[in-house]
């Protein structure tokens, strides 16, 4: 079937073909561990500086359009942050008193 392979590699297709196994070996070298003081102290400065989470908005200052009245709706709901709120879906938010397209509109916007 691939006898013009078997002849451009050199083997002929009546003689059986030997496998062998290929062993690989790698060795890794690791570069050695820092354990100085400064070192730490600099990792631990900077884990501090981007584990610090961003302090969320009150609803009334994400939504100024919004009046006080759908505010406590939302946040009564469980929808206390924009986060939430992107979370839902358009029928969740719909189903909450007094909650309507206009206002939808603002939470999407």
């Amino acid at each position: 079937m691939f006898s013009w392979l078997l002849k451009l590699l050199g083997i002929e297709d009546d003689k059986p073909v030997a496998k062998k196994a290929v062993v690989v070996e790698a060795t890794v070298a690791s570069p050695p561990i820092n354990e100085s003081k400064e070192a730490i102290d600099t990792i631990n400065q900077v884990a501090n500086t981007i584990i610090e989470p961003e302090p969320e908005l009150p609803l009334a200052e994400v939504f100024p359009a919004l009046k006080a009245n759908y505010i406590k709706v939302l946040s009564e709901a469980g929808f206390a942050s924009k986060e939430a709120i992107n979370k839902a879906s358009d029928k969740e938010l719909l189903g909450l008193k007094g909650i309507g397209k206009a206002t939808l509109k603002i939470l999407r916007s």
